[in-house]
């Protein structure tokens, strides 16, 4: 008899036993498929090396209606920081299912919008932390990014959509989304606006920023809030 006739039987029993328990998870469980939100607050100080904290304040909830969660509260945070005479500011906010779109997220947490074609956007990239954009408005200077779950910093919808095939799909991910316990992909972002005032356009504009960038990417890095 050969090896595969040997194990057909016991792995067409396996089979047919983890169909049976799915579903009947499936028909018994009247909280299957449903997910809950799991509360999540900013916290009143962030440290930020070389900077001092001056400022903290929540940020008006946005209410967005989101399957299957039905109306979200997305918190949000300001935080301002002093070096020197320069003052920073660094908006905040959490979102469960966001596309990635940074564009979006600029006008949804900024106010701000761009013309067709006229873009001052700069997209950069930093091995070790990822993507992020950099522009400047109204005599200030931006650094914008999404914080993921998992992977490197991002800002386009491609560039999200890349960490989310990389490292949302693994075996233990798919056993929960099968008992409707979690979503495949974890489409959760901490998005990050930075700003600082500006004189004058200099070569080192956007190095302030990025350095407090770095820094308050890994210290979130190593805290996104659980699932």
């Amino acid at each position: 008899m050969k090896l595969w006739q040997r194990w057909r039987t016991p792995l067409l029993i396996f089979t047919f036993i983890n169909v049976l328990f799915v579903l009947s998870r499936v028909l018994l469980d009247a909280d299957i498929g449903k997910r809950k939100v799991t509360p999540f607050t900013f916290p009143a100080t962030v440290p930020l090396p070389q900077w001092q904290q001056v400022a903290s304040q929540p940020l008006p909830d946005r209410i967005v209606e989101q399957e299957p969660y039905g109306k979200v509260a997305f918190p949000g945070r300001r935080y301002q920081y002093k070096q020197n005479d320069l003052l920073l500011n660094i908006d905040t906010r959490y979102e469960l299912n966001t596309v990635g779109d940074g564009q979006q997220a600029i006008a949804n947490n900024l106010n701000l919008s761009f013309l067709p074609n006229r873009s001052p956007l700069l997209i950069r990239h930093n091995r070790q932390l990822g993507d992020y954009a950099v522009f400047i408005h109204q005599q200030r200077a931006y650094l914008n990014a999404c914080i993921n779950s998992r992977g490197g910093s991002t800002f386009t919808s491609s560039q999200f959509d890349a960490n989310r095939l990389r490292y949302d799909f693994q075996i233990q991910r798919i056993a929960l989304w099968l008992l409707g316990r979690q979503e495949l992909r974890d489409n959760r972002c901490i998005w990050t606006h930075l700003s600082v005032p500006l004189k004058q356009p200099t070569p080192e504009t956007y190095s302030t920023l990025e350095q407090a960038w770095f820094s308050w990417y890994k210290w979130w890095s190593s805290r996104f809030p659980p699932i």
